[in-house]
């Protein structure tokens, strides 16, 4: 068995194995360096792709918020609207009273006349509404920031009054039926009939006196006038 002779220096040996491991370490330095610094690109990367989707998320929210407030100012405007509606309808006639006067002359017989005529009207206050108010009063102060002011129409009792003349009871029976016929009367009531002679004359009439009570939800449509128009009632 032959033995290798080395005849290179032990120093030299020693440089080399030295450069060796430097160059691994080296090597090894470069590998970490490397990976922080990837890890660091790779983090900034993702902040900033965080960062703009937060910018995103708060654009989106501005303008989600922008819109909210459209539309609560849309709502507003809607109630401010329909609170103008309400007033309007409560001061404006759900019957206008010429119409009435033209469907009591059109449903008149041949040979019926009127002789008085009076309408009333007074306000129908409903006792549930009126009963809740007063316990509502008991708590004013402490509901105060919660109570929304709201307009509701009124509704009206209507009395008619009136008297005529007519040749016969029947004329007036007829006269009442044809009141009847028209949905704006919920009620036609005969209060007086009797026998009738004018001044200067011999021939007996009958004089009577009705009552028709309007529905408190009556309101007057386009259906109505015209009808009144086709008739020739004069004022419509």
């Amino acid at each position: 068995m032959s033995n290798k002779v080395n005849f290179l220096p032990e120093d030299y040996l020693d440089k080399k194995a030295q450069r060796r491991t430097n160059a691994v370490c080296l090597f090894l330095f470069i590998l970490v360096v490397g990976g922080v610094g990837g890890a660091f690109v790779v983090t900034e990367q993702r902040q900033k792709a965080v960062k703009e989707k937060a910018a995103e998320i708060n654009r989106q929210m501005t303008q989600a918020g922008k819109a909210l407030g459209q539309l609560e100012l849309l709502e507003y405007k809607k109630k401010q609207m329909e609170t103008k509606a309400s007033i309007s309808a409560m001061l404006m006639e759900p019957v206008p009273r010429s119409l009435l006067l033209a469907i009591i002359t059109n449903a008149l017989p041949a040979d019926v006349s009127l002789t008085e005529y009076n309408l009333a009207s007074k306000e129908v206050i409903d006792q549930s509404s009126q009963s809740q108010s007063k316990k509502d009063s008991r708590n004013k102060k402490e509901k105060i920031a919660e109570v929304t002011e709201t307009v509701v129409a009124k509704k009206w009792n209507t009395t008619i009054k009136f008297g005529g003349i007519a040749p016969t009871d029947e004329k007036v029976s007829q006269f009442m039926a044809n009141l009847n016929e028209s949905v704006l009367f919920n009620q036609v009531n005969l209060l007086v009939t009797e026998e009738y002679q004018f001044p200067n004359e011999d021939e007996l009439t009958r004089r009577f006196e009705l009552q028709v009570v309007l529905a408190p939800e009556a309101r007057a449509d386009k259906m109505d006038v015209e009808s009144a128009r086709r008739k020739h009632i004069r004022g419509m």
